[in-house]
């Protein structure tokens, strides 16, 4: 059964479903067992969201049995809705389900998405199932940046402005179907960006971009890395992914979160990122 929480409900049993949040297979993305979040910063993170007017915190019984917490939001103009915390120690697929159908009565028409570990196998299993669209397959990475030694920035990478944003559009505009950051919406909220992009002969050949994780000390994340009609190119990736990494220390960063194809993955870990494990996202519309 689910029900809404209050804040102190969640306090009684905050120790219980911070646990499940560092075991992968009990969980949900955003996930804090990647060496940067802690259950502390889950429990905090938890407790922001009862002072929200666009999220909610539902806790999840089995036979008056709390067992588990899941933690919504959703953007009405957008017609979008993401979970942010599933944790579910016993019957997940039970949880799903009454997820969906609570969230089909109150959201009709929103897109949902349900970010989960790989190793979350009863909830892939679901999604699968249920015959969910997978829109991404990514393995989510960490740099610790006082670990890593970079070299200097590589020749023809130029950070984007509103005035050249033309050139990065060029490059995302191509494969952004499906992404929430598309080319509009990180023009409108550019000046909480860093942008990069290599260019030739006034071409662009391929595109960094990223933003400081909001309310941390020093922590970015990589949104993602374009290349010019979706070419493999390592190389052109491995020069991206190093200037941008050397950009984010020079700002005295810390830390930096970077979801990357399979394909992509070794050279990630050649430039310094530690795996932290495979991410699935599932998409459906309610």
């Amino acid at each position: 059964m689910l029900r809404p929480c209050s804040k102190e409900e969640f306090k009684k049993y905050a120790d219980f479903i911070a646990d499940l949040a560092m075991d992968p297979t009990k969980c949900s993305y955003p996930v804090y067992f990647d060496g940067i979040s802690t259950k502390e910063d889950f429990i905090e993170d938890t407790l922001k969201s009862f002072e929200k007017n666009n999220a909610e915190v539902l806790l999840f019984e089995y036979k008056g049995k709390v067992e588990g917490l899941i933690r919504y939001f959703w953007i009405p103009e957008d017609l979008y809705i993401q979970i942010v915390c599933f944790n579910i120690n016993n019957r997940t697929e039970q949880a799903l389900s009454e997820f969906l159908e609570y969230v089909a009565k109150h959201f009709k028409g929103y897109d949902l998405y349900l970010g989960f570990p790989a190793d979350n196998i009863k909830a892939i299993n679901f999604f699968n199932k249920q015959g969910f669209e997978c829109i991404e397959n990514d393995y989510n990475n960490t740099a610790f940046l006082d670990k890593i030694n970079l070299k200097i920035k590589s020749q023809n990478i130029v950070q984007i402005n509103k005035k050249n944003y033309p050139l990065f559009q060029s490059l995302h505009s191509q494969d952004e179907e499906d992404i929430y950051w598309n080319s509009e919406r990180i023009l409108e909220d550019l000046d909480n960006w860093f942008v990069f992009v290599k260019e030739e002969n006034g071409k662009a050949l391929g595109a960094v971009y990223y933003k400081s994780i909001p309310n941390t000390d020093g922590d970015y994340e990589f949104f993602g890395i374009d290349s010019n009609q979706n070419k493999f190119d390592l190389e052109l990736f491995k020069e991206l992914l190093c200037a941008a990494l050397l950009d984010v220390k020079q700002r005295d960063g810390k830390h930096v979160v970077f979801f990357c194809d399979k394909e992509y993955e070794q050279t990630a870990i050649d430039c310094g990122f530690t795996c932290i494990g495979n991410y699935l996202c599932f998409k459906t519309r309610l």
